[in-house]
């Protein structure tokens, strides 16, 4: 149900979300929950590794937005790899994700030199929220045969493991693994 408010201002009652006048975009309660749990400024460190590189420890800041005209929410992820020397910047990486109220998720990402689209599900329990992720599409990156990410939402904190296989790598291997506290 929408409110109107002053200033041609509405605000949809089940997501709590507002925009000017029109495309107010109607989100099921438990797709509006895991959307409050995931928006905001995420920062923490990980840890990389893979066959064919040395293994490095990473700073990391993702923000997780909305916007109330669009179903989707935008992300925007940097790493600063950890060397002798200090920190120099590694990753990044920006997109959309999508969540479905029957449990389906969806990511389109962009990085320099791919891009990628991911799709998965997310299930919420008593501790928290899992978003489980397996690519569908590449593009820019001959290299990358398949990816997987898998996300676990508790109390304030987002982990996640990325695995990956190349023409390298006849499987999924772990690549990545983070621990992010919401800023």
């Amino acid at each position: 149900m929408e409110v109107a408010h002053g200033a041609g201002l509405r605000c949809n009652v089940r997501s709590g979300v507002q925009a000017p006048g029109v495309g107010i975009v109607s989100r099921s309660p438990e797709v509006a929950a895991l959307v409050a749990d995931l928006v905001g400024v995420w920062s923490g460190s990980g840890e990389g590794s893979y066959p064919t590189i040395e293994s490095f420890r990473y700073r990391e800041v993702t923000e997780i937005t909305q916007r109330s005209d669009h179903p989707a929410l935008h992300f925007d992820q940097r790493t600063w790899k950890s060397t002798a020397e200090g920190e120099v910047v590694s990753h990044w990486e920006t997109g959309l994700l999508t969540f479905s109220s029957d449990g389906g998720a969806r990511l389109h990402d962009a990085q320099p030199g791919r891009v990628e689209t991911m799709s998965g599900t997310w299930l919420r329990d008593e501790a928290g929220c899992t978003i489980n992720l397996r690519s569908t599409g590449y593009a820019g990156d001959d290299r990358v045969v398949a990816s997987t990410r898998a996300l676990r939402l508790t109390r304030g904190k987002l982990t996640y493991e990325m695995h990956m296989e190349t023409v390298t790598t006849s499987e999924l291997i772990l690549h990545l693994r983070g621990r992010l506290f919401r800023s």
